[in-house]
Protein backbone atom coordinates (compact mmCIF):
# COMPACT_ATOMS: atom_id res chain seq x y z
CA UNK A 1 0.00 0.00 0.00
CA UNK A 2 1.32 3.35 -1.34
CA UNK A 3 1.77 6.22 1.35
CA UNK A 4 0.07 9.80 0.38
CA UNK A 5 0.51 13.33 1.23
CA UNK A 6 -3.07 13.74 2.61
CA UNK A 7 -2.49 11.74 5.71
CA UNK A 8 -1.02 15.13 7.53
CA UNK A 9 -4.48 16.60 6.75
CA UNK A 10 -6.85 14.78 7.99
CA UNK A 11 -7.85 16.82 11.33
CA UNK A 12 -8.07 19.72 8.89
CA UNK A 13 -9.06 18.31 5.97
CA UNK A 14 -13.13 19.17 5.04
CA UNK A 15 -11.90 23.03 6.28
CA UNK A 16 -8.88 22.99 3.68
CA UNK A 17 -11.24 21.79 0.83
CA UNK A 18 -14.05 24.55 1.49
CA UNK A 19 -11.57 27.30 1.39
CA UNK A 20 -9.63 25.40 -1.46
CA UNK A 21 -13.21 24.42 -3.54
CA UNK A 22 -15.74 26.92 -2.21
CA UNK A 23 -18.84 25.66 -0.24
CA UNK A 24 -21.03 25.89 -3.16
CA UNK A 25 -19.46 23.52 -4.77
CA UNK A 26 -19.08 21.31 -2.29
CA UNK A 27 -22.92 21.52 -1.78
CA UNK A 28 -23.55 20.67 -5.27
CA UNK A 29 -21.70 17.96 -5.36
CA UNK A 30 -23.49 16.76 -1.95
CA UNK A 31 -26.47 17.28 -3.41
CA UNK A 32 -25.77 15.08 -6.53
CA UNK A 33 -24.72 12.44 -4.04
CA UNK A 34 -27.79 12.76 -1.92
CA UNK A 35 -30.48 11.83 -5.23
CA UNK A 36 -28.38 8.68 -6.74
CA UNK A 37 -31.39 6.36 -5.70
CA UNK A 38 -31.34 2.59 -4.93
CA UNK A 39 -27.88 2.64 -4.40
CA UNK A 40 -28.06 -0.56 -2.11
CA UNK A 41 -24.32 -1.46 -0.89
CA UNK A 42 -22.18 0.94 -1.55
CA UNK A 43 -18.27 1.13 -1.59
CA UNK A 44 -16.80 4.63 -1.13
CA UNK A 45 -13.32 4.84 -2.30
CA UNK A 46 -11.02 7.78 -1.20
CA UNK A 47 -13.80 8.80 1.76
CA UNK A 48 -11.39 11.19 3.06
CA UNK A 49 -12.45 12.14 6.33
CA UNK A 50 -16.09 11.49 5.45
CA UNK A 51 -17.34 14.67 4.20
CA UNK A 52 -19.34 12.94 1.27
CA UNK A 53 -20.20 9.35 3.33
CA UNK A 54 -23.04 11.26 5.02
CA UNK A 55 -24.85 11.39 1.26
CA UNK A 56 -25.03 8.29 0.27
CA UNK A 57 -26.64 6.81 3.66
CA UNK A 58 -30.23 7.92 2.86
CA UNK A 59 -30.68 5.61 -0.37
CA UNK A 60 -28.30 3.19 0.66
CA UNK A 61 -27.96 -0.63 2.78
CA UNK A 62 -24.64 0.29 3.89
CA UNK A 63 -21.28 2.05 2.94
CA UNK A 64 -17.99 1.21 3.24
CA UNK A 65 -16.07 4.32 3.70
CA UNK A 66 -12.58 3.27 2.36
CA UNK A 67 -9.45 5.22 2.38
CA UNK A 68 -5.83 4.29 2.13
CA UNK A 69 -4.94 7.05 4.74
CA UNK A 70 -5.72 5.22 8.33
CA UNK A 71 -5.82 8.88 9.44
CA UNK A 72 -8.35 9.57 7.33
CA UNK A 73 -10.36 6.55 8.00
CA UNK A 74 -10.08 7.12 12.16
CA UNK A 75 -11.61 10.45 11.36
CA UNK A 76 -14.47 9.05 9.43
CA UNK A 77 -15.10 5.83 11.66
CA UNK A 78 -15.14 8.55 14.92
CA UNK A 79 -17.60 11.01 12.80
CA UNK A 80 -19.63 7.98 12.15
CA UNK A 81 -19.23 6.23 15.30
CA UNK A 82 -22.84 4.60 16.65
CA UNK A 83 -24.00 4.66 12.60
CA UNK A 84 -24.91 0.77 11.75
CA UNK A 85 -24.76 1.60 8.48
CA UNK A 86 -21.62 2.69 8.07
CA UNK A 87 -17.84 0.98 8.38
CA UNK A 88 -14.95 3.02 7.78
CA UNK A 89 -11.68 0.86 6.98
CA UNK A 90 -8.32 1.72 5.45
CA UNK A 91 -7.97 0.13 1.48
CA UNK A 92 -6.29 0.35 -1.70
CA UNK A 93 -8.23 1.25 -4.25
CA UNK A 94 -5.86 -0.61 -6.49
CA UNK A 95 -6.05 -3.57 -4.64
CA UNK A 96 -9.45 -4.31 -3.05
CA UNK A 97 -9.97 -6.62 -0.55
CA UNK A 98 -13.09 -7.51 -1.32
CA UNK A 99 -14.67 -10.53 -2.91
CA UNK A 100 -15.94 -10.18 -6.41
CA UNK A 101 -19.18 -8.74 -6.57
CA UNK A 102 -19.62 -7.18 -3.44
CA UNK A 103 -21.18 -4.47 -3.62
CA UNK A 104 -24.14 -2.55 -5.81
CA UNK A 105 -22.38 0.98 -6.06
CA UNK A 106 -18.95 2.40 -6.34
CA UNK A 107 -18.38 6.26 -5.41
CA UNK A 108 -15.32 8.17 -6.19
CA UNK A 109 -15.18 11.83 -5.01
CA UNK A 110 -12.15 13.69 -5.87
CA UNK A 111 -9.75 10.45 -5.87
CA UNK A 112 -9.96 9.94 -9.57
CA UNK A 113 -7.63 12.73 -10.91
CA UNK A 114 -4.90 12.27 -8.58
CA UNK A 115 -4.60 8.49 -8.51
CA UNK A 116 -1.53 7.56 -10.25
CA UNK A 117 -3.23 3.64 -10.55
CA UNK A 118 -6.34 4.99 -12.64
CA UNK A 119 -6.91 2.02 -15.13
CA UNK A 120 -6.40 -0.54 -12.22
CA UNK A 121 -8.71 0.79 -9.53
CA UNK A 122 -11.71 0.95 -12.36
CA UNK A 123 -10.65 -2.53 -12.83
CA UNK A 124 -10.77 -3.10 -9.22
CA UNK A 125 -14.36 -1.13 -9.30
CA UNK A 126 -16.00 -3.22 -12.13
CA UNK A 127 -14.31 -6.40 -10.05
CA UNK A 128 -16.31 -5.66 -6.57
CA UNK A 129 -19.48 -4.60 -8.78
CA UNK A 130 -22.44 -6.88 -9.29
CA UNK A 131 -24.36 -6.91 -12.30
CA UNK A 132 -26.06 -4.33 -13.44
CA UNK A 133 -23.91 -1.83 -10.87
CA UNK A 134 -23.17 1.48 -11.03
CA UNK A 135 -19.99 3.31 -10.51
CA UNK A 136 -19.97 7.29 -10.07
CA UNK A 137 -16.68 9.13 -10.31
CA UNK A 138 -17.03 13.02 -8.69
CA UNK A 139 -13.76 15.24 -9.29
CA UNK A 140 -13.15 18.65 -9.41
CA UNK A 141 -11.77 19.80 -12.83
CA UNK A 142 -10.45 22.90 -14.79
CA UNK A 143 -12.58 21.48 -17.42
CA UNK A 144 -15.13 24.58 -17.94
CA UNK A 145 -13.56 27.32 -15.75
CA UNK A 146 -12.33 30.66 -16.56
CA UNK A 147 -8.97 31.63 -16.49
CA UNK A 148 -9.14 34.10 -13.57
CA UNK A 149 -11.35 31.36 -11.94
CA UNK A 150 -8.61 28.79 -12.59
CA UNK A 151 -5.97 31.07 -11.54
CA UNK A 152 -7.32 31.62 -8.15
CA UNK A 153 -8.15 28.00 -7.61
CA UNK A 154 -4.39 27.11 -8.46
CA UNK A 155 -3.19 29.93 -5.90
CA UNK A 156 -5.48 28.64 -3.08
CA UNK A 157 -4.16 25.15 -3.95
CA UNK A 158 -0.68 25.24 -3.72
CA UNK A 159 -1.11 27.82 -0.97
CA UNK A 160 -2.97 24.83 1.22
CA UNK A 161 -1.82 21.54 -0.04
CA UNK A 162 1.25 22.70 -1.85
CA UNK A 163 2.60 20.92 -5.69
CA UNK A 164 -0.22 19.27 -7.17
CA UNK A 165 1.03 15.62 -7.43
CA UNK A 166 2.84 14.51 -10.82
CA UNK A 167 0.37 12.18 -11.71
CA UNK A 168 -2.82 14.24 -11.64
CA UNK A 169 -5.18 15.02 -14.54
CA UNK A 170 -7.77 17.32 -15.96
CA UNK A 171 -10.64 14.94 -16.24
CA UNK A 172 -12.85 15.81 -19.06
CA UNK A 173 -15.98 13.75 -20.15
CA UNK A 174 -13.88 12.54 -23.40
CA UNK A 175 -10.95 11.05 -20.72
CA UNK A 176 -13.78 9.84 -18.23
CA UNK A 177 -15.20 7.93 -21.19
CA UNK A 178 -12.22 6.89 -22.51
CA UNK A 179 -11.64 4.99 -19.03
CA UNK A 180 -14.34 3.61 -18.35
CA UNK A 181 -14.87 1.95 -21.56
CA UNK A 182 -11.61 0.56 -20.87
CA UNK A 183 -12.48 -0.99 -17.98
CA UNK A 184 -15.65 -2.46 -19.54
CA UNK A 185 -19.02 -0.15 -18.05
CA UNK A 186 -21.62 1.00 -20.15
CA UNK A 187 -24.33 3.66 -20.29
CA UNK A 188 -22.00 7.22 -19.38
CA UNK A 189 -23.39 9.99 -18.59
CA UNK A 190 -21.36 13.11 -17.37
CA UNK A 191 -22.26 16.90 -16.65
CA UNK A 192 -20.71 19.36 -14.72
CA UNK A 193 -21.62 20.97 -11.24
CA UNK A 194 -20.50 23.79 -9.53
CA UNK A 195 -20.57 27.36 -10.82
CA UNK A 196 -17.17 29.46 -10.46
CA UNK A 197 -15.16 25.85 -9.47
CA UNK A 198 -16.26 23.17 -11.16
CA UNK A 199 -16.56 19.27 -10.65
CA UNK A 200 -17.16 16.64 -13.39
CA UNK A 201 -20.44 13.61 -12.26
CA UNK A 202 -19.81 10.54 -13.96
CA UNK A 203 -22.53 7.57 -13.94
CA UNK A 204 -21.76 4.36 -15.63
CA UNK A 205 -23.18 1.13 -15.21
CA UNK A 206 -21.86 -2.69 -15.88
CA UNK A 207 -24.17 -4.71 -17.41
CA UNK A 208 -26.81 -6.65 -15.75
CA UNK A 209 -25.72 -10.14 -17.82
CA UNK A 210 -22.12 -8.80 -17.10
CA UNK A 211 -19.91 -10.91 -14.30
CA UNK A 212 -17.16 -9.58 -12.38
CA UNK A 213 -14.22 -11.04 -13.48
Amino acid sequence: MQDNKWEAFADSFEARNEYVVGVATIEAIKQALGTIEATGDVLELGCGNGTYTACLLGNAQSVRATDISAGMVETTRVRFEGNDKVLAEVADCASLPYAPGSFDTVVMVNLFHIIPCRAKALSEARRVLRPGGRLIIVSITQHGMEPASLSALAHRYSKTYGAKPPHAITLTPEVVERFVAQAGLRDLTCRLLGEEVKALYADARLGDEDRSA
